[in-house]
């Protein structure tokens, strides 16, 4: 694939999964950023999927994410699907929900880099990779990116009450910005990066609340994590004022 046809792949899964019927436009800018939309809002989008997606069981979560990937990716979700349940019960999430983040952050490319600087399979970047104690050199090793990834989603998720919505805005655009505004921010990406992971988790069996909320079983320890980051954040604050 192409550049462009590669990273908007993997992005734009959940987003066709999520409106089953939609297609997908897209492109990527001078910065590697990618843009999805599902019409074209200008004339740098271009259709790169159309038509819908057919149906998913929920007893099939894993093989109907390796029916939208090549046999190279195909080989990486079957390796590390083992590594991400396990991750997931460590941390009371839902496999589903990161493998959905997965697909959507870096396809199962275990060393995969953004140009903004976020990197390994769940697309740390690096403030984010020290505040869960993984080293820059550590940080592409799966189980350190995993585990680094799959606890700061379980401290967003209570952070924002189980919010699905607001979890994945603060992971994709840094929770201040959404404790701000209390939704998720006026980005064309950010809201098009919440449809994509909550479309893809919800096609392979995920369940959110009517409120929008994930069940309470949904995170471990965030109140742990919480003290942490206020302790820490504070920790270095007094020191900077000495």
């Amino acid at each position: 694939m192409t550049v462009f046809l590669r990273t908007l792949f993997f992005v734009s899964l959940g987003l066709a999964a999520w409106q089953a019927h939609a297609d997908v436009y897209g492109f990527v800018d001078e910065q590697g950023e990618v843009h999805l939309a599902d019409k074209p809002l200008d004339a740098r989008y271009r259709l790169f999927k159309r038509g819908a997606l057919p149906a998913a069981s929920s007893s099939a979560a894993t093989a109907e994410l390796g029916r939208y990937l090549d046999a190279r990716d195909q080989a990486a979700l079957k390796r590390l699907t083992p590594l991400i349940e396990q991750t997931a019960r460590r941390h009371q999430l839902e496999p589903a929900l990161l493998h959905a983040v997965i697909t959507v952050e870096s396809g199962y490319h275990a060393s995969a880099a953004s140009p903004k600087g976020a990197q390994g399979l769940m697309q740390l970047m690096p403030d984010t990779a020290a505040r869960f104690g993984v080293s820059a050199e550590t940080v592409l090793e799966p189980r350190a990116n995993l585990d680094a990834g799959a606890r700061y989603l379980a401290f967003l998720l209570g952070l924002f009450d189980r919010r699905l919505d607001l979890a994945l805005a603060a992971y994709n655009a840094g929770e201040g910005v959404v404790q701000r505004l209390g939704r998720i921010p006026p980005y064309e990406e950010t809201e098009q990066y919440v449809k994509a992971v909550r479309g893809l988790y919800l096609r392979q069996g995920g369940r959110v609340l009517a409120d929008g909320r994930l069940r309470g079983h949904a995170v471990a320890d965030t109140q742990t994590y919480a003290n942490l980051v206020r302790f820490t954040t504070s920790d270095a604050t007094r020191t900077e004022d000495q």
